[in-house]
């Protein structure tokens, strides 16, 4: 997270920057950062990546009794974090700009979300994590709130008198969620001494320049909200010309969120299974999430198959006796037989060790005899080891679980 205090050498050199209209990443004043959506395994999940900036939105629901003043609408709720325990920055703000924006403009059908009225709704929780911090952290939010919206999909319920049964995504298809429209943030950063007005601020320009603006636009070119923050002043020509941009950017980031979504779909009813996303390191930009091609995802639906397959292999010529919760020791019929044989024998001071991971260690010993009794390839239980001992200090005979 880039949280670094701004000093007055970066301020003063972002400032001449500006005065001759350049910036410091070499984009023009109108050009936006590259924008990457992946989605999860699960529906709702999605990761936006914006340059350096990454935020990860879950939508989740659940039953949820009505307000008295709507009791046949659905609820939305939308909540931004900082990922990790770093509360420097307070996103209060962000989160009460997103509601307003997506629920004045009316984009979700609540109604919709009515299962009984009065009684039962769903309610929509959009939970955004901000993971990198590197400049308009509103309009990323924005793209990665309408991206899991559009992505979710809710269990089907039906509802039989008082009683409500919700079906299971096997059972019957999830419902996506009925959208009029699709609001998508676009932010500008404005140097009022210099003239000066850029698209898609990084974070240093977000630090330095003297207004923000926030422009809403659906892709129906409808203007869904605006939102200033600053103290410069602004001309009638300049919101004309900035809610112009920002209109025909808001169609290219809708269009460009309805085609990863498309694909996203396509690659679900298709053969191939979905990877999701894993956390991987990044040489350029610190965390990232990336698809897997590596490991295969154990879900709840095959967790239970995993676990009695592992079972199985444990049970393989083995009988594990439960001492106490959580404690067991693996006994087998031919090696009690050996340590049989060594307590009748004479030559008690050969020692016995059963443990096939202790043979490294006791092979240069000639008086150690090493018994291998269990072989379950690349999976190795956890078993105690038996010592036959026939120390002065012990008793003869005697077991020894180490």
């Amino acid at each position: 997270m880039n949280l670094n205090p701004l000093s007055d050498c970066e301020r003063t050199f972002i400032l001449e920057a500006a005065s001759q209209k350049i910036r410091l990443d070499g984009r023009k004043k109108d050009e936006y950062r590259p924008l990457k959506i992946e989605f999860g395994l699960d529906w709702g999940n999605c990761l936006v990546t914006l340059g350096c900036t990454r935020v990860f939105a879950q939508v989740s629901c659940e039953i949820y009794q009505p307000n008295n003043s709507r009791p046949n609408e659905g609820v939305l709720q939308i909540s931004a974090e900082l990922a990790g325990d770093n509360k420097l920055n307070d996103l209060t703000k962000i989160n009460q700009v997103l509601e307003r924006f997506y629920k004045d403009s009316k984009c979700i059908d609540l109604e919709a979300l009515c299962i009984i009225a009065e009684e039962k709704v769903w309610k929509i929780k959009v939970d955004l994590s901000v993971l990198n911090l590197d400049g308009n952290i509103l309009g990323c939010c924005s793209i990665a709130t309408l991206a899991a919206l559009m992505h979710f999909r809710h269990p089907d319920v039906m509802s039989t008198g008082e009683k409500v049964i919700v079906y299971s995504s096997s059972e019957r298809d999830p419902i996506p969620l009925s959208l009029h429209h699709h609001p998508v943030i676009v932010n500008f950063a404005i140097f009022e001494k210099y003239d000066f007005i850029i698209l898609d601020p990084s974070l240093l320009e977000d630090n330095v320049c003297d207004n923000k603006l926030s422009i809403c636009f659906n892709n129906h070119r409808e203007m869904c909200g605006v939102d200033i923050e600053g103290c410069a002043s602004l001309s009638q020509e300049l919101l004309v010309n900035c809610s112009n941009q920002a209109a025909s950017m808001a169609i290219k980031l809708v269009d460009k969120i309805k085609s990863a979504i498309q694909i996203d779909i396509k690659n679900r009813s298709s053969s191939e299974s979905i990877k999701g996303l894993e956390p991987a390191v990044s040489e350029e930009n610190g965390l990232k999430l990336c698809l897997s091609n590596k490991f295969n995802f154990v879900g709840p639906s095959n967790r239970e198959d995993k676990i009695e397959e592992i079972d199985e292999k444990m049970d393989v010529d083995q009988k594990v006796i439960k001492i106490t919760d959580g404690t067991a020791f693996t006994t087998s019929q031919n090696n009690l037989h050996q340590i049989n044989d060594v307590k009748q024998n004479e030559k008690n001071d050969d020692l016995i060790v059963i443990d096939a991971e202790s043979s490294e260690s006791s092979s240069s010993d000639e008086s150690v005899e090493v018994v291998s009794h269990y072989k379950l390839e690349d999976v190795r239980p956890i078993i105690g080891k038996y010592v036959v001992s026939d120390d002065e200090n012990s008793d003869s005979g005697t077991i020894i679980l180490d």
